[in-house]
């Protein structure tokens, strides 16, 4: 090479250094990626429409494609190996192995190649997975992750993934239809004006525990008209169960779920719960988060329980799903000679000026002897003798009954007099010496509320 020829590449090096120093750099995140050259040949609900008998396998032997976005993942844990989408027509859970969001995240459209896929259902609930056999007993399995791809094909990410708003009555099953085939199961909903049940407040959303329990992770929601309650699940593995539900009211997306005929919601994450605004009541207690004592007194913080004159306290029972305070004297050891006179006080409760608030609560009794009284006062200051104080009384309960009756409402009681002031509400049980103990009333009250107007 001449030295013409040196000088010459020098500067044409020179010059591109020149240039290369002198450009800003421009850096570009990649692409999304574009959707396949797939053509999708039927709909999620012309796919789900194949499946008619609830427990049966349906293998698909067709060229069925579906594509939808995806609307749930396992990303917080609360799904687990399945992914959920939603087409124009519906929704329906898809079954994989693996960790999907890294793959498949929300808003991301997917092709699914149906052909040797199975339909089936748990619990009324249709699923896309693998037909498998264990122990003699046909399973509906996900689909192994080395197989993923010779059904799952991605597309473009940041598809719309928004809820669907609705109302309870959408919900239902609508008429002609059976519960596989309603169009909503599946799909993301929001629903407003909704908040949890108060004693489901004051528990985790999930069962924390060794055992994991699918029961421990059932919580309520209903609204302030009365709508629902339904029911909230959370695996005790999703990144959230230890956490505690908002306390206010508002609006949540969860997919939606059966199981046979109850309707479940399932949340991907507390994002999904926006529930800062008040709630529907001044004031109300349910007793559903505490648990049941047997004959050991009742213990909450706030509330007074007293035996005045005798020997019985209130005590927390259950029955069912439901919990609630209880007080009999059939195991009084002083009856015979001593009055029994008890109390169960809430804690104070500020009314507002302004609105006009009435107290309802239920209670269930049995037997014949003794009395319960519902009461009110602006005196009461925490006296381990409350018959000091000043009451109102609400109302007095007469037992009657030689079996429980139900929990019968009583109410709604007027507290506009109350207004601007901190009242304190109290159930009075008495039940007079020389009582049989077979006689003595049994009372449990509970669902204690006060509305805002």
């Amino acid at each position: 090479m001449n030295i013409k020829s040196l000088f010459r590449l020098s500067i044409l090096a020179i010059s591109f250094a020149t240039i290369s120093t002198s450009c800003k750099k421009n850096y570009q995140a990649p692409p999304e990626a574009a959707d396949p050259n797939i053509t999708a040949n039927t709909t999620i609900k012309a796919l789900k429409a194949r499946h008619t008998v609830s427990g049966a396998f349906d293998i698909i032997n067709d060229d069925a494609i579906i594509t939808g976005v995806v609307i749930a993942s396992d990303k917080s844990g609360n799904f687990y190996k399945e992914m959920y989408i939603r087409d124009a027509t519906g929704a329906i859970a898809v079954e994989l192995a693996g960790t999907l969001y890294t793959n498949y995240p929300v808003g991301k459209r997917v092709f699914i190649k149906c052909k040797g896929l199975c339909l089936s259902d748990y619990h009324n609930l249709i699923q896309l997975g693998i037909k498998s056999v264990s122990n003699g007993i046909p399973t509906l399995e996900s689909v192994p992750t080395p197989l993923i791809p010779n059904y799952v094909v991605g597309g473009s990410l940041g598809n719309d993934a928004s809820p669907k708003s609705v109302i309870a009555a959408d919900l239902n099953t609508p008429s002609g239809s059976t519960t596989m085939q309603n169009p909503l199961l599946g799909d993301l909903i929001k629903l407003d004006g909704y908040e949890f049940l108060i004693g489901d407040t004051k528990r985790s959303y999930g069962d924390t525990s060794a055992y994991k329990s699918t029961l421990g992770g059932q919580i309520n929601i209903k609204s302030c008209d009365g709508s629902g309650p339904f029911i909230v699940m959370t695996s005790g593995y999703a990144d959230f169960a230890a956490k505690a539900p908002e306390a206010g009211n508002g609006s949540i997306a969860a997919i939606y779920t059966v199981y046979n005929s109850t309707k479940q919601l399932i949340i991907r994450d507390t994002t999904d719960v926006k529930f800062s605004g008040a709630r529907c009541f001044l004031f109300e207690e349910d007793f559903q988060a505490y648990p049941t004592t047997g004959t050991a007194p009742l213990a909450i913080t706030g509330w007074k329980n007293i035996q005045e004159s005798g020997d019985v306290p209130f005590t927390i029972a259950s029955f069912g799903s439901s919990v609630f305070p209880k007080i009999s004297a059939f195991s009084s050891a002083v009856l015979a000679t001593t009055n029994i006179t008890s109390w169960l006080i809430s804690p104070g409760i500020s009314i507002p000026t302004g609105i006009s608030p009435k107290y309802t609560y239920t209670c269930a009794n049995r037997y014949t002897s003794g009395t319960l009284k519902a009461l009110v006062s602006i005196d009461y200051a925490g006296s381990a003798t409350p018959s000091t104080a000043t009451w109102t009384e609400l109302n007095t309960i007469q037992a009657n009954s030689s079996a429980f009756t139900a929990f019968l409402p009583y109410g709604p009681y007027d507290l506009t007099p109350y207004a601007g002031k901190k009242i304190y509400l109290a159930f009075k049980y008495e039940v007079a010496a020389g009582t049989s103990k077979s006689a003595a009333a049994t009372y449990e009250p509970d669902d204690m509320k006060i509305s805002k107007n």
